[in-house]
């Protein structure tokens, strides 16, 4: 448990040394005042302080959530743009020599129905 905690505040003092972050919640805490004669109450402090420290562990904490997040949306990004890039190159090309040409289907549907229409007469008339 305790490694776990040191590891989790190296890790919280590196990311916040690349952020320009001074404090860290153990620097916070290891932090020793001098004692004058009309000085805070020492209690009063301490509990303040670790107030701080709790608060920069939570900001710590959403930090690094964030940025795994945007880690996982540029890499989301990136599969879906590769994908793009991979449909765009396998597009189909039409080939003209099996392409249909509309007016022959046109016609063809027009014959039909002329067809269906003298069927029509004829079955009306009992032929």
């Amino acid at each position: 448990m305790q490694d776990d905690y040191a590891r989790k505040l190296e890790d919280q003092k590196g990311l916040f040394k690349q952020l320009g972050i001074k404090l860290d919640a153990l620097s916070i805490h290891d932090k020793e005042f001098d004692v004058k004669m009309r000085g805070y109450e020492k209690e009063e402090v301490d509990r303040f302080l670790d107030d701080v420290i709790v608060d920069y562990e939570r900001f710590y904490e959403i930090i690094t959530d964030l940025l795994d997040k945007y880690k996982e949306i540029q890499r989301r990004q990136a599969y879906w743009e590769e994908e793009r890039k991979s449909l765009v190159s396998r597009k189909p090309q039409i080939d003209t020599a099996d392409a249909v040409d509309r007016r022959l289907v046109e016609d063809g549907i027009r014959q039909m129905e002329r067809s269906l229409e003298q069927l029509k007469l004829q079955i009306r008339s009992g032929v």
